[in-house]
Formats: C-alpha cells, sequence, structure tokens
C-alpha cells in the first residue's frame, strides 16, 4: 500500500511545466538561462564558477507574452522534427526546452557552434532580445543548495510564487514535496532537487 502511495506520488512530482520556453547555454565555466514562464514572468540567471547566481526577474507585458508565446507555437513543429541530438561537442552546448500550452515539452540540444534551423534562429533571436533586455539588471539569490524542506516553510520561487510545504515524503530515487501555492487551493508535487533549483530565497511565515 505504501509502495503505490510512494508511486503515485513520485508520477505526480512531474507536473506541466511552467515555462512557455527555457534555454541553457554553457560555455567557458558560464551556465546562462533565460526562461520565460506562462505566467508572464521572465527570468534570466546565469552562474560562473566559484560565484553565486546572478538572478534577474521581470514581467513582461500581455503583448510580450503572447508575442513570445505565438513565435514557440511557429516554431514547435519543426522544432520537434529536429528532435534531440544528445551530447554536442565542442566548446559550449545549449539546452532548448519548449513547452507552448497543449503541445508535449520538447528538450533539443545542440552545439553553440551548430548552424541552426531557420525555426531555432527565429526562436534564437528572440530569446537574445529579452536576454539583453534583462542583462542590465542583476540580483542575487540565496544559497538554498543545502535545504532540506520541512512541512510549514515557505519559499518564493523564480516565477514570484510563493509556496508552502504541506508534507515531504521520500522515497527511493528521490523526496517528493507536496506544495501549496499562496494562500490558495492550488497544489503540486515536485521533487525536493527541483525546488531547490526554483527557490529564490526562503520565506518567513
Amino acid at each position: 500500500m505504501i509502495g503505490a502511495l510512494l508511486l503515485a506520488l513520485a508520477a505526480a512530482a512531474a507536473p506541466e511545466p511552467t515555462y512557455v520556453v527555457e534555454r541553457v547555454v554553457t560555455m567557458n565555466g558560464t551556465v546562462t538561462r533565460v526562461s520565460v514562464f506562462r505566467n508572464g514572468v521572465a527570468v534570466l540567471a546565469r552562474r560562473r564558477a566559484g560565484e553565486a547566481e546572478n538572478l534577474v526577474r521581470q514581467p513582461l507585458s500581455e503583448v510580450e507574452i503572447k508575442v513570445v508565446t505565438q513565435v514557440v507555437e511557429e516554431c514547435y513543429p519543426e522544432l520537434a522534427r529536429f528532435g534531440t541530438v544528445g551530447d554536442t561537442p565542442g566548446p559550449g552546448r545549449v539546452e532548448l526546452r519548449v513547452a507552448p500550452p497543449g503541445r508535449d515539452p520538447l528538450l533539443i540540444r545542440y552545439a553553440v557552434t551548430a548552424a541552426p534551423s531557420l525555426a531555432l534562429s527565429r526562436l534564437t533571436q528572440a530569446l537574445d532580445g529579452l536576454e539583453a533586455r534583462l542583462v542590465a539588471t542583476r540580483v542575487t539569490r540565496d544559497d538554498l543548495s543545502m535545504w532540506e524542506p520541512v512541512v510549514g516553510d515557505r519559499v518564493e520561487l523564480e516565477d514570484g510564487r510563493i509556496v508552502e510545504v504541506l508534507s515531504v515524503v521520500p522515497n527511493p530515487d528521490s523526496v517528493v514535496v507536496h506544495v501549496q501555492v499562496g494562500g490558495g487551493p492550488a497544489t503540486f508535487f515536485i521533487t525536493d532537487n527541483e525546488l531547490r533549483r526554483l527557490a529564490v530565497r526562503r520565506v518567513a511565515k
């Protein structure tokens, strides 16, 4: 019975992506991530080896999020054909994650030096413009790498949501955390590692 519950929780720990598009570029020891979330928040996170991660979070206008979503939706069919090419040799690599509403999430990996397709070029241009907008302002996120979630903990996520830990259930592969969004009825399950990745800072009760 307990095993079945843990399996059910583990399955529930992979909710629908909250992002529309996310690009992670790893080059010369620096990891730069640009994310556009479905609630209209854009995030730029940059981490250099040996330094704290710099984070910029900015809400987009209704028109801006509509434009980004439209570009992603129009590029999606060609990106789906492009597929995932696995590990990429060379000085740098890119991971592109796209998840327009109503479509299956895609993960595409390619070398920084790869010749992109037309759709990839178009989406890259849009993300480059967004990154340039965000790069001027930076803040440093809290170091939550050693944080172990317990019931009652509250954290702020990258997309601006405040979540509270309702329960923590260990299973053989990871720890599944059940969280409540704000003071409303919405809840979801997430692994502790993913929660640490998305959390920006602890929030006082």
